[in-house]
Order: C-alpha cells, then structure tokens, then sequence
C-alpha cells in the first residue's frame, strides 16, 4: 500500500518532493502523478491504472492550482465515489488565497497547507503531515 499519492504539475516542486519525504525519520512510500485528472485514474482504477490492482493511499497530498481538471474538480469527483468518499485530502499549495481555501474546503478537504518557502520548512512540514496523517489519525479500512 501506498502512504501518500502527491498530485503536482510542477516538476521541480515534485523533485524537492520526493528528496525532502526520503529525508523522514519513517519510510513512506509514496506516488507522485503530474495532473488531476491522472490522480483520479490512479484513484479510481482507470486509464493507466486499469489494468493494476492499486489500494489507495493513506493519504493525498493535492496542489489545488492545477493545470486542466482542477484541484477542486479531483476533489468533487474524489469525495462522489464511494471507495475515496472518506479518503484523507490535504491541499498543499503556495496558495493563500482565501478564495482558493474556502472553495477547498467546500468540495471536502481535510485540512489546507500552504506551502513554506523554504527547503527546511518544507520538509519539517512533510514531517508533520506524515507523522499526523500516516500515524496519528484514526481512519476507516478502504475498498
């Protein structure tokens, strides 16, 4: 199983990605897909991913301002299928924007993060996100 599927269009943020969560106290396997509507490939068995048997993840971590099908369009179509109604979302995005974090919330996150802007930050973050998410929180079996 999979720990955390990240949803980012932007390579060198994905590439600082995947060095920072390999830097954990704790392994964490993880998933990185480029586009929003390859997260809900990946996530509903589709495309790509048709012909894998893939569990979801424990965890998504979703950059909201994605280039096509949206942030907010993965999570409306996430949350309306029943296998990933109940699935842990958490934006992670360089977005402060109010707009963007009310509109978020309203299609059903779990939680908003905003990027930090530094390479230690980032990864003292993703520390705490895993640490929280992966261990801490209590969740349902998925399908």
């Amino acid at each position: 199983m999979v720990d955390v599927l990240y949803v980012e269009d932007n390579l060198h943020d994905a590439d600082i990605f995947c060095r920072l969560i390999g830097k954990l106290s704790r392994p964490v396997t993880y998933t990185v897909v480029h586009s929003g509507s390859e997260a809900l490939d990946y996530l509903t068995g589709k495309g790509l991913y048709e012909q894998q048997k893939i569990s979801l993840p424990k965890l998504v971590l979703l950059d909201i301002n994605l280039i096509g099908l949206s942030g907010i369009d993965v999570i409306e179509q996430t949350r309306s299928f029943e296998r990933t109604r109940f699935l842990p979302i958490v934006v992670f995005s360089t977005s402060d924007n109010p707009r963007d974090i009310q509109s978020a919330y309203q299609a059903g996150i779990n939680a908003y993060v905003v990027k930090p802007g530094s390479y230690r930050a980032t990864g003292n973050l993703l520390g705490k996100l895993c640490d929280f998410w992966l261990e801490d929180n209590i969740r349902t079996d998925y399908k």
